[in-house]
C-alpha cells in the first residue's frame, strides 16, 4: 500500500487570503486525481510486464480517495476475492522477489491424501502445473480453466475416499466420462512403468486413454519485477503536483 498526504500547513506562509481558501479543496482534488492515475499506470504496466495477466490482476490496483476532512489517499492490491486467489498475496512475489505463491487448488491438494498410502498428494514445497496436453482446457489467457481445477480436485478427492469415477459434467461435445488421479513417483516406477512420462503429476483416465493434465515440480524463485510502490509514487507525485499547480494558479 502506498500513502500520499497532503500537509497544508507546509505552505500556509507562502499563500493569499483567496488561496487560503482554495489550497484545501485543490489538495483534495488533486490526490484523488494522483491516485487515479496511479491506479491506471500500475495497470498498463502490468499488462507489459506480465504474460497474458487476468483481468482480476489488471483491475486489482485499488484507491482511496481523501475527502475534506481528510487530506490523505491511498493506492493498495486488492486482498478480499470470495471465490479466487487474493492478488496482493500472488503478486507479491513479483514485487519483492521470493517463492512461488500457492493457489487455493495448490493448498487444496496438501490437505488431500493420496489413496495410495493416505499421505499427502502434495507437499508444501511443490506445485502442480498443467501439461500441454489436449486434455487441458485452456481459457482465453491460456490458464487451465477453473472448471477443470474443480473437476480434478474434485475427482482425485472422491478417488480418495470411494474410488468412484466421477463424470466431467462438461456440456456438448466436451461431455466425456472419466476421471482424475494422482500418480506418485512410488507408483510410476512400480506399477505404471509404461507411461512415457516419468514425473508425478494428476492423469485423466477417460475413453480408454491416459493423460497427464499436472506435472508436479518444485516451487520455483522469483526476482521482483514489478515495482508497485516506485510506479504507484513515481506517477501519484508527477499528477498530484501538475493537478495541483493547475488547480490554484489558475
Amino acid at each position: 500500500m502506498v500513502e500520499i498526504e497532503f500537509k497544508v500547513e507546509d505552505i500556509i506562509d507562502k499563500i493569499t487570503e483567496l488561496q487560503r481558501v482554495q489550497i484545501p479543496r485543490a489538495g483534495m482534488l488533486a490526490l484523488n486525481q494522483a491516485v487515479y492515475e496511479a491506479s491506471q499506470e500500475l495497470k498498463r504496466q502490468a499488462e507489459s510486464r506480465f504474460v497474458s495477466p487476468v483481468p482480476l490482476t489488471l483491475n486489482s490496483f485499488l484507491y482511496k480517495k481523501a475527502t475534506a476532512e481528510s487530506l490523505e489517499a491511498k493506492i493498495f492490491i486488492r486482498d478480499d476475492v470470495p471465490k479466487g486467489n487474493s492478488p496482493s498475496r500472488y503478486l507479491l512475489p513479483q514485487i519483492y522477489g521470493g517463492i512461488h505463491y500457492r493457489t487455493r487448488f495448490q493448498r487444496a491438494l496438501g490437505y488431500t491424501p493420496n489413496p495410495e498410502d493416505g499421505s499427502p498428494i502434495l507437499a508444501p514445497n511443490r506445485l502442480m502445473v498443467p501439461t500441454g496436453s489436449p486434455a487441458v482446457r485452456r481459457n482465453m489467457y491460456g490458464n487451465m480453466s477453473p472448471g477443470q481445477y474443480t473437476q480434478i480436485l474434485a475427482s482425485i478427492r472422491n478417488e480418495s475416499s470411494a474410488g468412484n469415477k466421477v463424470v466431467n459434467r462438461g456440456r456438448g461435445r466436451n461431455r466425456t466420462a472419466g476421471r482424475y488421479f494422482y500418480i506418485s513417483q512410488e507408483m510410476l516406477d512400480d506399477q505404471y512403468r509404461n507411461i512415457k512420462s516419468r514425473r508425478p503429476g494428476i492423469f485423466l483416465s477417460s475413453n480408454g486413454r491416459l493423460s497427464k493434465v499436472l506435472t508436479e515440480t518444485g516451487l520455483p524463485t522469483y526476482t521482483g519485477k514489478f515495482p508497485f510502490k516506485d510506479i504507484a509514487l513515481t506517477t501519484a507525485t508527477a499528477e498530484f503536483n501538475r493537478t495541483f499547480s493547475r488547480l490554484v494558479l489558475r
